[in-house]
């Protein structure tokens, strides 16, 4: 808890309101609430292995022990979410987030493809409190929720540069490929909301925007999420476009080399007949820069940096 308090919790933003948040009113909560407190604990062993890589195995195993103690208590509490329990359960979701983002995905064991589909299944059980979001917005966690920054659509994309062509790229071969209609429907859902997290990541321009990589798999449909349990090579395509975004965010160590590892195996698994959808986001993981690099590059005209 400690090390949680003096070092974890101030890497988590560069937004001081966040940084309070995780460093004293999450606690705070904890006091009540076994389940959160197994969390912070899980987060801060987390990150303490990335921090001592001598003592790797040791706090990872740390880790996981709490989190999946916190875990069992989270999935029976949020099958009746109430008023007074939402912010813990809020809280303990936010944490989930950035706990599974940041499990080591490189080692020799690791299964990227299974981690995302845990990773989106995970994110998506925030779904569960949408009616208390309001309630939480205005509580001492509301710094927390993601900020309303426009997508702003029509303008030039430079972060994100040749994402439009991409986007037509997908749309058009959308249209000839052999599917079932709820399964087209449920694709063509996935590359809009990619297309407009993509956006907002760019015209937020702060690293503040790296909770917004966990929108898209929030925001995509169940539906998308058996697709890539069955490795449906379009479904595939989209996971390889999302990488984009987890690379613009390298820099923090709970993505890092998220986007490497998931895009290697999607590179791995997908037919031959789908290379050309995979040239956009394999080149822009090889090549293109991180948020905080682009912006130091590309200050704001009309100065939007935070």
């Amino acid at each position: 808890m400690h090390h949680y308090c003096i070092s974890t919790c101030t890497t988590l933003s560069d937004q001081e309101d966040v940084r309070h948040v995780w460093r004293t009113e999450i606690p705070k909560i904890a006091y009540s609430y076994e389940f959160l407190m197994h969390g912070i604990l899980s987060l801060s062993a987390l990150h303490l292995s990335y921090v001592k890589p001598e003592k790797h195995s040791h706090y990872l195993t740390s880790s996981t022990f709490h989190m999946a103690l916190g875990l069992q208590t989270f999935r029976t509490i949020l099958r009746k979410p109430t008023a007074e329990n939402c912010f813990a359960l809020f809280a303990f979701s936010s944490v989930i987030m950035v706990w599974i983002c940041a499990v080591p995905a490189d080692s020799k064991d690791a299964q990227p493809l299974s981690s995302v589909v845990e990773m989106f299944n995970l994110c998506r059980g925030i779904t569960t409190l949408l009616e208390f979001f309001p309630l939480i917005n205005k509580s001492c966690l509301g710094p927390l929720m993601a900020r309303d920054w426009s997508e702003k659509r029509g303008t030039p994309l430079r972060l994100f540069h040749g994402l439009d062509g991409q986007i037509s790229r997908l749309r058009y071969r959308l249209t000839v490929e052999v599917l079932a209609e709820e399964e087209r429907s449920v694709l063509e859902h996935a590359i809009t909301e990619l297309e407009k997290t993509c956006q907002r990541i760019e015209h937020a321009r702060t690293l503040s925007a790296s909770g917004m990589v966990y929108i898209w798999p929030i925001v995509v449909r169940v539906g998308f999420i058996s697709l890539i349990e069955q490795r449906q090579p379009f479904a595939l395509v989209l996971l390889a476009c999302y990488c984009t975004q987890l690379h613009v965010f390298r820099r923090f160590w709970v993505i890092e080399r998220r986007a490497e590892s998931l895009l290697s195996e999607v590179l791995e698994v997908i037919p031959p007949g789908y290379a050309d959808l995979l040239d956009w986001p394999r080149q822009f993981c090889l090549y293109g820069p991180d948020l905080e690099r682009w912006c130091v590059l590309n200050p704001s005209p009309e100065g939007i940096v935070q």
